[in-house]
């Protein structure tokens, strides 16, 4: 069973033995809490987390870590969900949320404590290392789950990725959404944000999924539009989504007919509309069809690949990808490290006897089969089991020795094919790994993983050209994927002659421009491209030549930006206690009016859930707000609430239950309530003359890159203001309407 060691270093002076919890079942067995997300998160902790240690930031700014052991159950691999506690005041380093400026929430207030949920990468030897300076909005590759939640409820799911085991026992992103949402839903949060930036190679999947079912791929867990980009609205991303969901695939036809494209296009059509059982009539029905044929090939191949446990031996990894293979170097310093009895060259001699009966057979033999014939050479069945055991996919002299499912007996077979390259000059992707870089395995094997897909898809695009694809343009490409750009340099350099898959990348310079350039070819040279590729480069074709590149036809492409443009994805739960004794209420703080005349620019924010017993009183209500107040928000230390309202009765002695219904939001007033704090609001930006107000509409922070006018002190974005997204943002800028109005005055003079 494997274990990362981070789990379980420091962890010496416990006096019970760590509980290990099933991945899939975790969330459906979470005790469901009846209180506010504030209180339901310590006793979550109590439960399911063991704390493993206590680490100081800043000045007297302490995180407590908790760990809670998740099993896979396909094949034992044991790793760890952290759960960190934040706590923010005047000493912490990033006391305010991106991420809710962004969505929307920048005038909530700055909440004492945030919890990060993360499950690291597999093999990251310092999982929580710079875990608290992750508070940007650049992509996260770096976490299985990476989700933040204030202690307030509103919270933020930040990334998810899958988890790849092998090729039959992965944990995918429905797997960990699946977590995320079963905690979210137990611990009663309240709403939590994501930004849907999921892409598949270079396509942004928000756009695909949005026209194929007319909602965001975390629509499926109740995700609703949350916030747009550059001045889009809910009724805009809506209307933006009907409308290219409703394209006529025989309207498409007729605009693009005697074009390259049309013809395409038609082909495409054609072949689904043949294999379809239902009638495809628009872009809706077609995007579907797509998508669902390439995910229902996905399961077919998982369900026939060989699934293993994870050996002891392989401590330090979940996994060798199956279709990476080994020289035989690598494959006998691996398998010697395992518990092998027999000496090296009787190993050796055996995959000699082996490979030379497949080279004979030319065919797939069946296990049983090749046992019988070897054991005539060999004479030893137990090393033939090893042997045969041991073997994914083997690189010998110019053959590569594979084993394979029959998907029709079922049984598992070994094949042998020729190759035309050298595999002493071929390196396997667990190559990297020997240079000993600073990033996990699993991350350098995702790395080189996207850079393939992107050499694919160049390929793929540029049938009838050179494939090769500049050093500069791959690396540009990659960071949209990879948020580590040290990551992608590393992965690029030490490339030449990278066998990934059924894939070898090569690294040459080009005689004319003298720029590196990498190319990828299939390793046995066949053009012809795998089913799941062409169903790829179908969907491609439409994400860049119909969704993006429309011709003659501006709205198609316009409708495309405005569901390119809405990002962010918001849930609410509904906070209700189903019970007899407990009752929720909303207490939402009131300024005083002369607060409301000098301090208050913002909207009001949301209100702090209490759960109270219906026979408590109005006077114990003010006891039970006020502490809630104050344990969860920085401005609140001193609050001392006074009055409530909203209230049938206003004297202290009158029960709730006579005063109030269940669920209904009451307003508090009070004194000490300091707004002149600067841990006031997370969108709080140090400067109290600036603001949003972009020619496109947008009227607060969105997340999009701006820039401010030197003059008016006014945020706008960059793109707005014609400067390109690859270009840097000026020094020193001055709006147009700053520059109109200074020509305006000097012509007047």
């Amino acid at each position: 069973m494997a274990t990362l060691e981070a789990c379980i270093k420091n962890n010496s002076s416990r006096k019970r033995k760590q509980r290990i919890f099933e991945f899939k079942s975790f969330g459906k067995s979470i005790i469901d809490f009846s209180g506010p997300f504030r209180d339901n998160i310590r006793s979550f902790l109590d439960e399911y987390g063991e704390q493993i240690e206590q680490r100081q930031l800043t000045g007297t700014v302490f995180n407590n870590v908790w760990s809670t052991l998740l099993l896979c159950e396909s094949n034992g691999a044991v790793f760890p969900l952290y759960t960190v506690e934040e706590p923010i005041n005047d000493q912490s380093l990033r006391p305010f949320c991106c991420h809710c400026k962004s969505v929307g929430w920048g005038h909530h207030f700055v909440c004492k404590r945030r919890y990060r949920f993360m499950i690291p990468s597999y093999g990251d030897k310092e999982p929580l290392k710079d875990h608290d300076q992750k508070n940007s909005l650049e992509l996260d590759d770096s976490h299985i789950l990476h989700g933040l939640i204030h202690c307030n409820g509103f919270g933020h799911l930040i990334s998810i990725n899958k988890l790849e085991l092998d090729s039959s026992n992965s944990l995918t992103e429905t797997d960990v959404m699946n977590l995320w949402d079963s905690i979210c839903n137990s611990l009663k949060t309240r709403k939590v944000s994501v930004a849907d930036v999921k892409l598949e190679r270079s396509m942004e999947m928000r756009l695909i999924n949005g026209v194929a079912f007319r909602s965001s791929w975390f629509g499926n867990w109740g995700y609703k539009f949350g916030h747009g980009s550059f001045g889009v609205t809910e009724d805009k991303y809506r209307g933006a989504v009907r409308f290219l969901a409703e394209l006529h695939l025989d309207n498409i036809i007729n605009d693009l007919q005697n074009t390259y494209h049309g013809r395409k296009f038609q082909q495409i059509i054609s072949k689904c509309r043949e294999i379809s059982e239902t009638r495809l009539t628009s872009m809706s029905d077609l995007l579907q069809f797509l998508l669902e044929f390439k995910l229902s090939g996905e399961i077919e191949r998982q369900i026939l690949a060989p699934s293993r446990k994870i050996p002891k031996h392989e401590h330090t990894t979940f996994h060798e990808d199956i279709q990476n293979p080994k020289c035989l170097e690598e494959f006998l310093t691996s398998i010697m490290d395992a518990d092998c009895r027999w000496p090296q060259r009787r190993v050796e001699y055996s995959i000699e006897v082996i490979v030379k009966l497949l080279k004979q057979k030319n065919v797939a033999m069946s296990r049983h089969e090749l046992r019988e014939s070897a054991r005539q050479f060999v004479g030893d069945t137990g090393l033939i089991d090893f042997v045969l055991k041991s073997i994914n996919v083997l690189c010998f002299d110019n053959y590569i020795v594979r084993r394979v499912v029959n998907p029709l007996t079922k049984l598992v077979e070994f094949e042998i094919r020729e190759t035309s390259q050298d595999p002493k000059n071929i390196k396997s992707v667990s190559s990297l790994w020997k240079l000993e870089p600073r990033w996990p395995k699993q991350r350098l094997e995702k790395t080189a993983k996207v850079i393939a897909n992107i050499l694919k898809e160049h390929k793929i695009l540029n049938a009838r050209r050179n494939g090769a694809m500049s050093r500069k343009d791959l690396r540009n490409m990659a960071s949209k994927y990879v948020g580590d750009t040290g990551l992608i340099d590393f992965v690029l350099k030490s490339i030449d002659k990278l066998s990934i898959g059924n894939q070898i990348i090569t690294r040459m310079k080009n005689p004319l421009t003298r720029l590196m350039e990498f190319e990828i070819r299939d390793q046995n040279k066949e053009e012809s491209l795998e089913e799941d590729e062409d169903i790829y480069g179908d969907i491609l074709f439409i994400y860049k030549s119909v969704l993006l590149g429309y011709p003659w036809w501006n709205s198609v492409s316009e409708a495309s930006r405005v569901v390119l443009n809405s990002k962010y994805f918001v849930k609410e739960w509904e906070f209700g206690v189903k019970s007899n004794e407990l009752m929720t209420l909303t207490c939402r703080v009131l300024p005083s009016f002369d607060e409301l005349e000098t301090e208050l620019t913002r909207p009001l924010p949301p209100g702090e859930v209490v759960a109270v017993p219906p026979w408590m009183t109005i006077g114990k209500l003010k006891e039970v707000a006020q502490c809630a107040l104050r344990d969860t928000y920085c401005v609140m230390d001193s609050f001392v609430v006074s009055q409530i309202g909203g209230l049938k009765g206003i004297r202290d002695e009158v029960v709730l239950s006579c005063a109030v219904e269940a669920g209904a939001e009451v307003w508090v007033r009070g004194s000490g309530l300091d707004l002149g704090t600067t841990l006031r609001y997370e969108g709080y930006d140090g400067d109290a003359e600036s603001r949003v107000n972009c020619g496109c509409g947008a009227r607060d922070d969105d997340g999009e890159r701006m820039v401010a006018c030197d003059e008016c002190h006014v945020w706008r974005h960059t793109r707005c203001c014609g400067i390109e997204d690859d270009e840097g943002a000026p020094v020193e800028f001055v709006c147009a309407d700053c520059e109109a109005k200074s020509k305006s005055e000097l012509l007047s003079q």
